[in-house]
């Protein structure tokens, strides 16, 4: 008989194996990105949807704190990745380089449906995770496509509409300053120091 004590650890153990494998045999295929945006509508908010890898359409009423959505930015005049904050607003604009757990994709499916998937799909990767562990992590690309990133273990921010940065440790959120500031740009893969940023796209 299973002891009931461990039976939310397994729960979560389960879920993580399950994000992982759904997110490397997807996220290499993902067509929801923000280069082809023309036919989005503005007024509507989009999630990631991890099992079809399109963009959904969100109602408003049904935003998820913590969660990350695919939204249209007046600042920027295009489409973004925000994460949507405790106090309901939209936090960053997410550029090349920003990692996020892939549970903030606000996953709909249920824990069954994880295990039949995962059951059905690779029995091998399950089982290869149980013995290994892993908390998956999906970087955004210079194309505006999300791919697994196997060497994060924490989140961070590259914020195209201010140039700031920000890294996760220990799940506290740390500004990344320079010497001569905090404004950041992005540039042939990597981030350098701005002193008089306006547009850091």
């Amino acid at each position: 008989m299973t002891n009931a004590r461990f039976l939310p650890i397994y729960c979560l153990f389960i879920q993580t194996f399950f994000c992982l494998f759904l997110v490397s045999s997807c996220l290499s295929m993902i067509r929801a990105d923000q280069s082809e945006t023309s036919k989005l509508d503005k007024n509507t908010i989009y999630r990631l949807d991890l099992f079809t890898e399109t963009l959904k359409p969100n109602s408003k009423k049904d935003l998820k704190p913590g969660a990350v959505y695919f939204r249209f930015s007046q600042i920027s005049g295009h489409h973004v990745w925000s994460r949507f904050s405790e106090k309901h607003i939209f936090e960053f604009a997410m550029g090349p380089g920003s990692v996020q757990p892939a549970w903030r994709f606000d996953i709909r499916e249920g824990r069954d449906d994880q295990l039949r998937l995962l059951e059905e799909r690779s029995p091998e990767l399950y089982k290869r995770l149980m013995v290994q562990g892993a908390r998956p992590m999906i970087k955004l690309l210079d194309n505006g496509r999300w791919d697994l990133d196997l060497a994060s273990n924490e989140g961070r921010v590259f914020d195209i509409e201010t140039g700031g940065r920000w890294e996760w440790h220990g799940g506290r959120r740390v500004r990344v300053v320079h010497t001569g500031g905090q404004s950041w740009t992005y540039q042939e893969h990597t981030y350098r120091p701005s002193y008089a940023v306006d547009s850091a796209w």
